[in-house]
């Protein structure tokens, strides 16, 4: 009996295991505008975050992405973007450059699995 029990909690977190949303991930140098296309093909949507900072006019990094909720005025011109997937993944895309920037990093905020 424990090995059919033992075999029944394998198979349980296997599925489980399968059923975890990932994280997306683009190539090296990807432009965070082929990201953007990229993440609206596999359905996330963009947030808004309340406490976003301002998109100062002329700012071709966040210009029309409501999804930006940070986007540093010195140094590497980071920013950062926040996208919701469709099992509801609250996500957060940095980058990194001014004008074409390029995905930096990729990290889970909420309801990681």
């Amino acid at each position: 009996m424990r090995p059919a029990i033992l075999a029944a909690v394998i198979v349980a977190l296997a599925t489980a295991a399968t059923a975890a949303e990932r994280l997306p991930s683009f190539p090296k140098n990807t432009s965070y505008q082929e990201a953007r296309r990229s993440l609206i093909a596999l359905g996330y949507k963009p947030v808004t975050m309340p406490d976003a900072d301002k998109c100062y006019a002329g700012d071709e990094r966040c210009q029309g992405r409501p999804e930006m909720s940070s986007c540093s005025g010195t140094g590497m011109a980071y920013c950062n973007f926040t996208w919701r997937s469709p099992r509801d993944m609250l996500i957060e895309i940095t980058t990194v450059g001014e004008g074409i920037n390029k995905v930096h990093a990729i990290s889970c905020r909420a309801n990681c699995k």
